[in-house]
């Protein structure tokens, strides 16, 4: 348990979430696609290869893009901590500290705050190997699992598509259960407390990813 729970700690789960979604909205697009008759894939085995494949290559461009952005991320943020460890003048990097505090939570903070921070970033220990092969392991643990959590996806429809035999009703329950995995998506994204307010952020995700299908459909998306 111990160890479970140590995996599931290390999940980015705003990445595992934005990723399943993304998922289960190809596995729609594709079985809407089919059901207008915009596409044809003959065989129920080459529609769960269709979707399998489309997540599988955009999942792999996202494990490359998501582990690539974080290494560039980190060697720039350590670039700058290092030029600030040299500085004989720290006070005169002061702007730069602040820009560095742009787009975190600093954002939603008084200057007096913003300003302490950078004091204490100015009087910090610089970390070097230690802290940088804890993150390059943690940023491929996270592009990894977002991966197979793309790849995941797939199985509602696969199951749905194999072991329904007539095709309306195979479609229906690939379709209700993407959407209901959808809402789940929305729930767990929510930024609010309240279970209402989670389940109408469920909700409008999937209304809102539905819609995105009937266009993503028709538009070759």
């Amino acid at each position: 348990m111990s160890r479970l729970s140590s995996f599931v700690s290390r999940i980015d789960r705003e990445l595992v979430l934005q990723e399943a979604m993304y998922g289960f909205v190809m596995a729609l697009t594709f079985i809407t696609a089919e059901q207008l008759g915009l596409v044809d894939y003959n065989t129920r085995s080459k529609l769960i290869l269709a979707i399998l494949g489309m997540d599988f290559v955009w999942g792999a461009i996202d494990m490359y893009i998501f582990y690539r952005m974080d290494i560039m991320g980190m060697i720039s943020q350590m670039g700058f901590l290092r030029r600030l460890y040299l500085a004989k003048d720290k006070e005169s990097m002061r702007p730069e500290i602040m820009d560095q505090l742009d787009g975190t939570i600093f954002n939603y903070v008084d200057d007096g705050t913003r300003k302490n921070a950078a004091d204490l970033l100015m009087q910090s220990t610089f970390e070097t190997q230690e802290a940088a092969r804890a993150d390059r392991k943690r940023y491929l643990f996270n592009a990894v699992t977002c991966f197979v959590v793309t790849l995941g996806t797939v199985i509602p429809a696969a199951l749905c598509l194999t072991f329904i035999s007539d095709d309306t009703s195979a479609y229906f329950w690939t379709s209700f259960s993407s959407s209901i995995a959808l809402f789940f998506v929305g729930y767990w994204m929510s930024p609010y407390e309240s279970n209402l307010m989670r389940s109408a952020t469920g909700i409008v995700t999937a209304v809102v990813c539905l819609l995105l299908t009937v266009f993503a459909a028709y538009l070759g998306g």
